[in-house]
């Protein structure tokens, strides 16, 4: 997409360098600022469609079907945010991914983090389970509501029912697959894993799907240097639980199992660091 307005740019600075009497030197300066402005201009205009069109969306009513052209839409505009903010996503283990769909299990160290789960499983429609305010955010949580995202309160048990039967519920509907951060919240100290809310698994359990344990690395790093020093994240299939093993665990065991093994894949990495 950054080559698409790019092109737009050109298309609509460059010809009208050609109105200026001036020295081929001079008229192609001239070009490449109009060119530049081009760009700046469309991809305003891209992001205020965006902005308006979040302002139809039900915030109110969940979603219960996914769109596949607004689905191709927002994952070419995510992919255009890691471009322009020199963000670069090196996967491992993607081999290990299970056919169909499945609940995504992840650390959570950044607001970036489901951006990055989203174009890094691009070939997998991926909504998650997040913190009611997030869809309060104005753009970006009208684009999350019509993606399917849901919200969910941990201090209100009938509230979090709700949003584990409806994310079950987008699953078993063959919609997309889910994703949650067990953590709660996002981990900004020292230790790798904060402790987990194993109850959010039930969502596996009543989707009768596979589990696949992931752990995201440096996204706490792309805002500090966005847009101007390049951050290279990296996203890790650490394993893949099937589903009959979901269906055999008590919650708070698969949790454990989980921890453990995220926890491995992470201290591992930062000891190859150090």
């Amino acid at each position: 997409m950054l080559i698409f307005f790019i092109a737009l740019g050109v298309a609509t600075g460059a010809p009208l360098s050609l109105l200026f009497d001036t020295g081929l030197p001079a008229r192609l300066a001239i070009g490449a600022g109009l060119s530049l402005a081009g760009f700046i201009g469309w991809l305003f205009l891209y992001i205020l469609g965006l902005f308006i069109f979040s302002l139809f969306v039900d915030m109110e009513k969940p979603r219960t079907e996914d769109h596949p052209f607004v689905r191709f839409l927002i994952a070419e505009t995510l992919r255009l945010v890691c471009q322009l903010g020199r963000v670069k996503i090196v996967t491992e283990g993607m081999e290990k991914m299970p056919e169909g769909r499945f609940l995504l299990v992840s650390n959570h160290r950044s607001m970036f983090d489901p951006l990055v789960s989203l174009v890094a499983f691009k070939k997998h429609p991926l909504a998650f389970v997040t913190k009611p305010e997030n869809l309060r955010i104005p753009l970006v949580g009208g684009i999350m509501r019509y993606c399917c995202f849901l919200p969910i309160d941990r201090e209100n048990p009938r509230s979090a029912i709700r949003a584990i039967n409806s994310a079950a519920g987008l699953i078993k509907t063959d919609t997309l697959s889910m994703g949650i951060y067990p953590e709660g919240t996002r981990n900004k100290g020292e230790d790798v894993l904060l402790p987990f809310h194993s109850g959010v698994l039930m969502i596996a359990q009543k989707a009768s799907v596979p589990v696949v344990a992931v752990t995201v690395e440096n996204t706490e790093k792309v805002v500090k240097n966005f847009p101007f020093r390049k951050t290279v994240v990296k996203l890790t299939v650490c394993r893949v639980i099937s589903a009959e093993e979901v269906a055999a665990s008590r919650t708070d065991d698969l949790g454990a199992s989980l921890f453990e093994t995220m926890k491995k894949q992470l201290q591992h990495t930062y000891s190859q660091k150090g």
